[in-house]
């Protein structure tokens, strides 16, 4: 499950070799996930932390999403964002397993913040990702005694690629929205395997995304569990399909919040 890494200087990422992309590739293949440790340094994390909290004061509280480039760019997150040898990096694991160039170098960035009664929304809400490759950077994980983690839970690999976006479309309604209690249920997650992935922040985790269906646990409404999120690798970038099916989530996520 864990893939080495090459390092990180203070002033930002060291090129990530030919030998980290086929290790953490395997990885992902063989257990769901691959991790570079300690990629992250404290400083930085302590400084995001800020960040986090700021957004939750402005959002009373509660659960927060931010989306797009906008956000990271004036964070101190924005040099992994921009390091050549991170994005070289997806680009190798993307046509690793497409046997194809991805249809741009695009990775959409997400920050999400679950605390408050608005965060309980958003546990175990299972779904797949449209990016083939999904980075998932834990900033701040609960760890009081007898506080819940909000650990990444997912049935690994479970569906190949999608290539044609309507198909993607339609098995996500199926999967996400007509079964989404059963994915919840202990005795279909022992059934099928699904994988319990605790965080540590500063690790980077990396997964199919658009293969494997996840989620993350419940936390405490006075708990606070902020990651960033990279995804990598959209096979359906610029299809109608895929525009109709992103206004759509948009609406779901603000009808969520208003409930």
């Amino acid at each position: 499950m864990t893939a080495l890494n090459d390092g990180l200087p203070l002033n930002g990422f060291l090129p990530v070799s030919a030998e980290s992309a086929e290790a953490l590739a395997e990885s992902m293949d063989e257990s769901g996930v691959g991790i570079l440790h300690d990629i992250v340094p404290e400083a930085t994390l302590t400084q995001m932390r800020s960040f986090v909290a700021h957004q939750i004061e402005q959002h009373n509280g509660q659960y927060f999403g931010l989306e797009g480039e906008a956000w990271i760019v004036d964070t101190c997150l924005n040099p992994l964002f921009e390091d050549a040898g991170f994005r070289a990096l997806m680009r190798s694991l993307y046509e690793r397993k497409m046997r194809a160039s991805p249809p741009s170098d695009r990775i959409f960035p997400v920050l999400r913040g679950l605390t408050g009664t608005h965060g309980l929304r958003h546990a175990l809400n299972f779904h797949y990702d449209s990016y083939l490759v999904t980075v998932l950077l834990p900033i701040l994980i609960p760890n009081g005694q007898d506080e819940p983690p909000g650990n990444l839970v997912m049935f690994p690999n479970l569906r190949e690629a999608r290539r044609f976006a309507i198909i993607n479309i339609l098995e996500k309604l199926l999967v996400e929205r007509l079964l989404k209690r059963t994915w919840r249920l202990s005795r279909v997650q022992q059934l099928l395997s699904a994988k319990i992935v605790p965080l540590t922040p500063g690790n980077l985790y990396f997964f199919w995304g658009m293969r494997s269906l996840h989620a993350n646990q419940a936390c405490l409404p006075s708990s606070v569990r902020c990651t960033a999120l990279l995804h990598f690798g959209d096979p359906h970038e610029g299809n109608v399909f895929k525009g109709i099916s992103q206004r759509l989530h948009v609406m779901r996520l603000r009808r969520m919040e208003r409930d």
